[in-house]
């Protein structure tokens, strides 16, 4: 039987804020930044952030916060962790899959593809890059009692990719690459796109986030 407690999430059309999709980070206290580090690293993750204007994310808000409310919890939901509100009135949102899951296996890499679903050739985007992301939301307990929902990647599908700034790339335009779609579990995905956006995640993907330590 599905695990009911994961619901999958798809986001689209956002820009990519802080994409660490190629290796694991970890958060280096000392220095106050992130650095990259072995998958088995303490507090190891692959993430990414974006952001939506306050109606889209209010309107994420309610639904993750529904879904938190339709699973067996004993806390009261109080937030949406790594949502925050920016200063212009959009907000952030951040998605994380841990380096091991708690078997101390290592997670796969997130799956990262193009326009057309084919694996994205070079996944070292920049923030600034577009696109659309699935994500698999879970209900959490955090260490000091707060109830909420925490967000998990699953698939991210970077539209314009954006590589070590564009200073004199003004002058070229924007060429989808060619190829055959190949992947029927993207179907969420590109140009082919067809049925609920909202349907239940692979079971690949949900084999794999059962046994991860959910990130705080």
């Amino acid at each position: 039987m599905a695990n009911t407690d994961f619901k999958g999430i798809m986001i689209r059309d956002v820009e990519f804020k802080f994409p660490k999709l190629g290796a694991t980070y970890k958060f280096n206290t000392a220095e106050n930044r992130s650095e990259e580090c072995n998958p088995r690293a303490q507090g190891a993750a692959y993430s990414v952030g974006w952001t939506m204007n306050a109606d889209a994310a209010r309107k994420l808000q309610t639904e993750l916060k529904q879904h938190y409310e339709s699973c067996t919890t004993k806390a009261p939901f109080a937030k949406i962790f790594g949502m925050k509100k920016l200063d212009d009135g959009s907000f952030s949102f951040s998605a994380k899959r841990n380096g091991v899951n708690g078997q101390g296996e290592e997670n796969p890499k997130p799956k990262v593809i193009n326009g057309l679903k084919e694996p994205l050739e070079d996944v070292h985007i920049w923030g600034g890059s577009t696109g659309n992301i699935k994500v698999t939301a879970y209900p959490v307990t955090s260490p000091s009692g707060e109830g909420g929902i925490s967000l998990l990647i699953d698939v991210v599908q970077v539209v314009n990719a954006v590589y070590g700034g564009s200073s004199g790339l003004d002058d070229f335009d924007t060429i989808a690459p060619v190829g055959k779609i190949q992947d029927p579990d993207l179907n969420d995905f590109g140009v082919a796109a067809a049925g609920d956006p909202f349907a239940d995640i692979p079971k690949s993907a949900a084999n794999d986030l059962a046994m991860d330590d959910i990130p705080f």
